[in-house]
C-alpha cells in the first residue's frame, strides 16, 4: 500500500489528515552553523535534541533566558519552547514540534 488512505469514492487522503498525528512531535528542523527564530511560521516547536557532541550556541526562551547548547547532553529530549536557536559549532541540533 502506498501510504495514502482511499475513500472509498477514490479520492485520496492522508491518513494523518484523516485520523491525525499519533505522536507528540509532528515535525522536525535541522539547526546547524546557523541562526533559526521559532516565531511566524516556525512557531510550535517545543523540544530540543542535541544530535552531535560539541555542539556550541544559544537556545533562547520563548519568555526570555538563554541556555547554552554545550551544557546538554547528547540525544536527550528538553521539553523547552525556544523563541531562537543559534547553533554555532556546525553540529547538529534537533527541534521538534510539538503537536498542538
Amino acid at each position: 500500500m502506498s501510504g495514502v488512505y482511499h475513500e472509498p469514492s477514490g479520492s485520496q487522503i492522508d491518513p494523518f489528515t484523516k485520523f491525525g498525528h499519533p505522536g507528540r512531535y509532528t515535525a522536525v528542523k535541522k539547526v546547524q552553523n546557523t541562526t533559526v527564530e521559532f516565531t511566524s511560521s516556525n512557531y510550535g516547536y517545543g523540544a530540543v535534541i542535541v544530535g552531535e557532541s560539541s555542539a556550541a550556541g544559544t537556545i533562547t526562551l520563548s519568555d526570555g533566558g538563554d541556555i547554552n547548547i554545550a551544557h546538554l547532553a547528547v540525544g536527550t529530549i528538553y521539553e523547552l519552547s525556544p523563541r531562537k536557536v543559534v547553533e554555532s559549532g556546525n553540529k547538529a541540533v534537533y527541534i521538534l514540534k510539538r503537536q498542538q
